[in-house]
C-alpha cells in the first residue's frame, strides 16, 4: 500500500498502520504474544552491549551503505521505490517515533518471531542466523538488490547480537540508531 503513495504523510500513515496492525495481531494471539513480547534477561554487561552497538552501527555507516549503493547502482532496475523525506514537524515525529516503531516491530518479527519459527528446523545456530537475516533482507525488496544485501548483512550482525545478549532491547536500539543515522 505504501509504495503507491505520492507524499510523505500518506507514506508514513500506511507504514505506521501496517506496523501497528502487525504488532496488534501478534498481541492478540496468545501463543504469538508469548514469543513476540517476552522479556529476556540480558546476558551481557552494558559495556559489551555498547561495544556491539557501536560496532554494528559503524559497520552500517562505513561498509553497509557503500555496498548497498554499489549494488543498487549496478542493478538500478531492482529499485522500485524510495523513502519519502518528510519535512517540518512530520520529520521530527518520523525520526523519533517512526524509527522507533520500525526498529521495534522489525526486531520483534525478524529476530524474535522468525527465530522461534525457524528454530525447530534449523536449530539456534548459524543456519538460523542466515535464514532470518535473508528474510529480513528480502523484506526490503522494493528498495533494490543493494538494500537487500545491506539489510541481510546487518540482519546477520543483529541476530548474532541477539543470540549473545539474549535481550531484544539492545538489538532494537542498534537498529534504531542505524535508521536514525541513515534517515537523518
Amino acid at each position: 500500500m505504501r509504495l503507491h503513495q505520492h507524499d510523505a504523510g500518506s507514506w508514513i500513515f500506511w507504514d505506521y498502520a501496517g506496523r501497528i496492525g502487525g504488532l496488534a495481531v501478534l498481541a492478540a494471539i496468545p501463543s504469538a504474544r508469548a514469543v513476540a513480547f517476552q522479556w529476556g534477561k540480558r546476558r551481557m554487561p552494558l559495556w559489551k552491549i555498547a561495544l556491539w552497538i557501536v560496532g554494528i552501527v559503524s559497520f552500517d555507516v562505513y561498509l553497509g551503505r557503500w555496498i548497498s549503493s554499489i549494488v543498487n547502482a549496478a542493478f538500478p532496475a531492482t529499485v522500485l521505490g524510495v523513502y519519502f523525506r518528510p519535512s517540518g514537524w512530520l520529520y521530527f515525529v518520523d525520526l523519533v517515533f517512526g524509527m522507533a516503531l520500525v526498529a521495534g516491530s522489525e526486531e520483534i518479527v525478524f529476530r524474535r518471531c522468525a527465530r522461534d519459527a525457524f528454530q525447530p528446523y534449523l536449530g539456534n545456530g548459524y543456519a538460523s542466523v542466515v535464514a532470518t537475516s535473508l528474510l529480513f533482507g528480502c523484506y526490503h525488496w522494493w528498495a533494490g538488490l543493494g538494500t537487500i544485501v545491506g539489510a541481510t548483512m546487518i540482519g546477520i550482525l543483529l541476530m548474532l547480537f541477539l543470540q549473545r545478549s539474549d535481550a531484544l532491547w539492545p538489538v532494537a536500539l542498534a537498529h534504531y540508531l542505524i535508521d536514525v543515522i541513515d534517515f537523518a
